[in-house]
């Protein structure tokens, strides 16, 4: 198995506030140290510009994440959905997140943008406007084969720690590890059946406190199961992304499980084996089990 790693909302997650203890900065680093340990290089992080506005100080985070060797691609000035909004509000974004992240973007070696939720649009005149303007403005769409529900995960942590509940947060980090390797082997085999062939994966992680707490051993476990993690660009010009944004999806799914579901077949979304792991995370993170 081959896949880039990247990283969605830097410098803010945009969905609710960090709990004590963990700020923007402090989750950042704790994140570059874990790439760094597991010698991951020249990693993407697709940023929302709006913290920048409201918090300007913000702009040291995407300073550091430079500095670290990463680089920064858009996704959006303040992470709306195109399913939810005109094509014209969303190129709109589009284009304010690249004024307000220029001076980090143009130090990428590849102008990157990947959707929000990964939607390419509830309608097919959405579709086509918001791809031309992508093609026009020279970005590469990116998107994902395997994400790992870390956000899943981080709400159940957050109920955790506001309970002090230690237990909860030992099995969540227990969990964790086991559940995204089950999860990306499940995508790389359904991808391979798809294509007719191994794609070169594109993972995804996000920059909230539970991830950040587990990324090292999260990082290394991978590596322990068989992934090399590879350069975005390597992942990105395999010939099997030809297809992203090319059809109308309503649903959130990752890349080969969003073709599929267009053409009439479906499957799970979560590795059949863990759905019981995965049930009780969501169980936590509404504050309904221990």
């Amino acid at each position: 198995m081959k896949a880039a790693f990247t990283l969605d909302d830097l410098p803010l997650w945009p969905h609710s506030a960090n709990p004590d203890g963990y700020t923007a900065d402090s989750i950042t680093d704790a994140l570059i140290e874990a790439l760094d340990s597991n010698r991951i290089r020249g990693v993407y992080a697709f940023a929302n510009s709006w913290a920048l506005v409201k918090h300007p100080e913000l702009s040291r985070v995407l300073d550091r994440w430079v500095a670290a060797g990463h680089h920064v691609a858009n996704h959006t000035h303040s992470h709306p959905l195109l399913n939810d909004v005109e094509a014209d509000r969303y190129i709109e974004e589009i284009d304010l997140a690249e004024e307000h992240l220029g001076p980090w973007m143009s130090k990428a070696p590849k102008r990157f943008f990947r959707y929000t939720l990964n939607l390419w649009g509830d309608t097919d005149e959405k579709r086509r406007r918001v791809k031309a303007h992508l093609d026009a403005r020279d970005y590469a769409i990116t998107e994902v084969t395997t994400w790992f529900y870390e956000w899943r995960w981080n709400t159940a942590f957050t109920n955790c720690l506001a309970r002090d509940d230690q237990d909860g947060i030992s099995f969540l980090k227990q969990s964790f590890s086991d559940f995204s390797i089950a999860q990306l082997r499940y995508d790389f085999d359904f991808a391979a059946k798809w294509f007719g062939g191994d794609i070169k994966g594109i993972t995804l992680g996000h920059n909230v406190p539970f991830f950040a707490d587990v990324a090292d051993a999260f990082f290394a476990a991978l590596r322990a199961a068989g992934l090399e993690f590879i350069s975005l660009e390597e992942a990105a010009a395999d010939p099997h992304y030809g297809e992203a944004a090319s059809v109308v999806c309503r649903k959130f799914l990752n890349y080969q499980q969003k073709l599929a579901w267009v053409a009439g077949q479906p499957i799970p979304e979560i590795v059949p084996e863990y759905q019981a792991t995965f049930d009780r995370v969501v169980e936590m993170s509404a504050g309904k089990r221990a």
